[in-house]
């Protein structure tokens, strides 16, 4: 199976966490081995935040401030390709073009931002379309998408199913553009996604949520088309 994931907090973290980034390793180099291929992304985390706000501060303009988020999440892509060792591409692909061919030489590549104006979910979506993925998993802390933001109403519930309709719904109410901003999902990446029928799992951050996706165990929240 061809699979792309978006690593957030799962990793992500700062000062970096060596174990979150060898267990995450040892994730991928198990799914590798079971004959899977995998585009990954890594987000910026809150490193990326703490730089996007002091470019902010010093009156830089919203493409720059992208640039520093960009940079940031290559970083981390950086981290995990160091333990993944010879295992993945081995370094972070930087283009539609060097992704083409990376898949071609390597059952794992890993990646961060590419372009000004793209999330990192919105690059997961990309490479989704590039590897011909047969399902995209987003990696989340809170494990899925809920009928409340959960971060400020602790009787949120999860939702096991939801259809597009109704994540672009949630989307559109959370959405923003600023750098460093997050919603369950960006406006590009739903319609890269919904345009592409890929299939769509929301998992929590432990590694084990992600296999689950994996082998199809239910786990987090299934987009349905």
């Amino acid at each position: 199976m061809r699979i792309a994931i978006k690593f957030g907090h799962s990793i992500v973290d700062y000062p970096p966490k060596v174990e979150s980034y060898k267990a995450s390793a040892q994730l991928l180099t198990s799914l590798a081995d079971q004959g899977h291929k995998l585009a990954v992304v890594v987000g910026g985390g809150p490193q990326a935040r703490v730089y996007i706000q002091a470019a902010k501060a010093l009156g830089c303009d919203g493409a720059f401030r992208d640039l520093i988020g960009i940079e940031t999440t290559r970083l981390n892509a950086r981290l995990l390709i160091a333990a993944l060792g010879e295992r993945s591409y081995p370094s972070p692909v930087t283009s539609v073009e060097e992704l083409k061919d990376a898949v071609l030489s390597h059952d794992i590549v890993v990646m961060g931002g590419l372009t000004p104006g793209h999330s990192t979910d919105a690059v997961t979506a990309i490479a989704s379309e590039v590897l011909g993925a047969d399902l995209f998993i987003k990696s989340m802390g809170v494990g899925g998408i809920y009928d409340s933001d959960p971060s400020k109403d602790p009787s949120a519930k999860l939702k096991e199913r939801i259809t597009y309709e109704e994540l672009l719904k949630i989307v559109l109410q959370r959405s923003s553009t600023e750098a460093g901003d997050y919603s369950p999902l960006d406006l590009v990446a739903l319609e890269i996604l919904r345009r592409s029928k890929i299939k769509v799992m929301f998992v929590g951050p432990r590694v084990e949520d992600i296999a689950k996706a994996v082998k199809g165990e239910r786990t987090g929240t299934l987009v349905c088309h």
